[in-house]
């Protein structure tokens, strides 16, 4: 079955194709891999280490291509994680549980190689953003906690397109993202991670080529 629509795909896009329309929308689903996040709490205080559980990422992006390789694109994702395990450096008998969820608006840059080869289409990029984090911690020997903040967040990575028509492709990718340290009410922690992603790009039938 698989082998089936690999042949499919290839067929129809057998040769080299370009983008149709220098506008595009596009969706994506990924997985979120949250790197160890250190934190302190500063009621108790306490400090340690927080290992989160991997979790879905979901995206929307609307873009505009500048030329044949740069393009610009306007991002929403969001994520959450849940905590899988806590290293606490602080002596005591601790423990922490809950989860972080966040939404990301960035903007985008991304440039695309021109390999004219099997109409796969390598691709770098980079962006900077706002990020809004909402977490709730449940604690013993600790605070609890629930509350929210903004900040300052980036990406960057790469990934290839394969092109089926002249207005579709799938996308796959990776990518790192961060942000500055988010704090939630008396708890202060680094956030970043990695993201595996995999996605559909289609052209709005404006501006064509």
């Amino acid at each position: 079955m698989a082998l089936a629509v690999f042949a499919l795909l290839a067929c129809t896009a057998a040769g080299a194709m370009a983008q149709s329309s220098r506008l595009y929308l596009a969706g994506y689903m990924g997985l979120n891999i949250t790197s160890e996040s250190q934190f302190i709490e500063s009621n108790t205080p306490a400090r340690g280490d927080i290992e989160f559980k991997n979790g879905a990422s979901f995206a929307g992006a609307m873009g505009l291509r500048l030329s044949k390789n740069l393009r610009v694109e306007g991002e929403v994702s969001y994520r959450k994680a849940d905590i899988s395990s806590t290293d606490f450096t602080t002596p005591g008998a601790f423990t922490l549980g809950g989860d972080v969820a966040t939404w990301l608006w960035m903007a985008n840059v991304y440039y695309d190689f021109d390999l004219n080869w099997k109409n796969i289409e390598p691709f770098v990029g980079a962006g900077v953003g706002l990020a809004h984090h909402t977490g709730t911690f449940n604690g013993t020997g600790v605070a609890s906690a629930s509350d929210s903040s903004y900040g300052l967040a980036w990406q960057v990575g790469g990934g290839a397109k394969y092109r089926v028509s002249p207005d579709m492709a799938f996308v796959g990718g990776y990518r790192w993202l961060g942000s500055t340290d988010a704090q939630f009410d008396s708890y202060e922690m680094e956030y970043g991670g990695h993201e595996i992603r995999f996605g559909i790009e289609y052209d709005i039938p404006v501006g064509k080529k």
